[in-house]
């Protein structure tokens, strides 16, 4: 395969496509050939989230030399995410790059949230066994850039949930938020919760999750959005 684009979008042109390859594997691409656990990339997603963290957390440090270790460790929580992370293998087209199984691609497993941060972490962890350290803090810093704007300006919430009981109880609304779960679905290994949430009868949105509190979550983020526009909060 031909990742020039890819790798391009990445900033990070890889010596060994081998590792690059890896880092794009699905565990259940191997299973259906008969492959070692370890022929997928959930070994070097553990690297990656290790690199992501000191990465991250470095970056935080310089950004923020007044700040406590509570602030610093909130933020990074918020940019070290299964959301950010996903939200940054879509820009980058990850899911249409990775060798998966025919069931779970037939299940929508490209566009998962958990299956695109997974990848990019083990995609980080390739980029730095293929080079060193400080190139690999500047592919991290060069892909997460907006996002960690964003968590330093603290325009993105941790707590989306808390964020929306808060907005729906400001000025003259005061709706009562409701988080109905509608459907639950998967192996108990990988669980998947379908939530729906309202302000008093009007829908405002839909979300999936690998928990429920993941899914209100989601979900919470999503209304947030709808609330403001169905009920022009000012």
């Amino acid at each position: 395969m031909d990742y020039t684009v890819f790798e391009e979008k990445l900033g990070y042109t890889f010596k060994d496509k081998a590792l690059l390859e890896l880092s794009l594997t699905h565990t259940t691409y191997v299973f259906e050939h008969n492959g070692k656990h370890s022929d997928s990339n959930q070994r070097l997603e553990y690297i990656g989230d290790a690199v992501m963290d000191l990465v991250i957390g470095r970056k935080l440090y310089e950004l923020k030399p007044e700040a406590d270790e509570g602030y610093l460790s909130k933020i990074r929580s918020i940019i070290v995410c299964e959301e950010s992370f996903a939200g940054v293998a879509r820009r980058l087209g990850i899911g249409e790059l990775l060798l998966m199984g025919k069931g779970e691609e037939q299940t929508g497993g490209r566009d998962k949230d958990s299956t695109l941060a997974d990848a990019f972490e083990a995609l980080i962890a390739a980029v730095y066994f293929d080079s060193d350290f400080e190139t690999v803090r500047e592919v991290v810093l060069r892909n997460l850039a907006e996002t960690i704007k964003l968590a330093v300006d603290g325009k993105i919430f941790l707590d989306y949930k808390s964020r929306l009981l808060e907005i729906a109880q400001i000025r003259n609304h005061q709706h009562k938020i409701t988080f109905n779960i509608v459907d639950e679905r998967g192996p108990q290994h990988e669980r998947e919760f379908e939530v729906e949430v309202y302000a008093d009868d009007t829908f405002l949105a839909r979300a999936i999750g690998r928990s429920k509190k993941d899914a209100e979550q989601k979900g919470a983020k999503a209304a947030i959005e709808a609330y403001e526009k169905i009920f022009v909060v000012k």
